[in-house]
């Protein structure tokens, strides 16, 4: 019985395509990747999803979230982060991390991502890069 799961953002997620972290930024794992929308690369703002299994009775689960500007995180249809569009630089780098418990169940869970570049029409570029690194790490009973 497995007693711990890591899932974080890489290249396998739901219209993923895996950018390169800049020093500011909270820095990856080894096996994870800032990502953006495949489906615009450059655009201002990403989606990016992932179905993801949990195997058994929860007894702690957390999401560690980094992201540049801000971004909206839904885990089964229900919102666990909604940030304020806001255009400070590094507000979200460091990352954070939030207990998300309460919305697993066993079995199939979906979680999906929207991350915003700032300003909300500016496209995503060297001089303005924007990202998201999502990890979820889930302990068993």
């Amino acid at each position: 019985m497995k007693k711990h799961t890591i899932i974080s953002t890489d290249g396998s997620w739901v219209n993923a395509i895996e950018n390169e972290a800049i020093p500011a930024w909270a820095q990856p794992k080894e096996g994870e990747a800032y990502v953006w929308g495949a489906s615009d690369s450059i655009g201002p703002a990403a989606v990016v999803a992932k179905r993801f299994k949990v195997h058994s009775k929860v007894k702690k689960a957390t999401l560690f979230l980094a992201v540049d500007n801000y971004a909206i995180v839904l885990i089964n249809g229900r919102p666990v982060v909604i940030d304020r569009p806001q255009d400070t630089l590094a507000f979200y780098n460091p990352g954070r991390t939030f207990h998300i418990e309460k919305y697993l169940q066993q079995g199939e869970n979906d979680i999906v991502i929207a991350g915003f570049n700032s300003p909300s029409n500016a496209n995503r570029s060297v001089g303005n890069p924007a990202g998201i690194l999502a990890r979820i790490e889930i302990w068993y009973h």
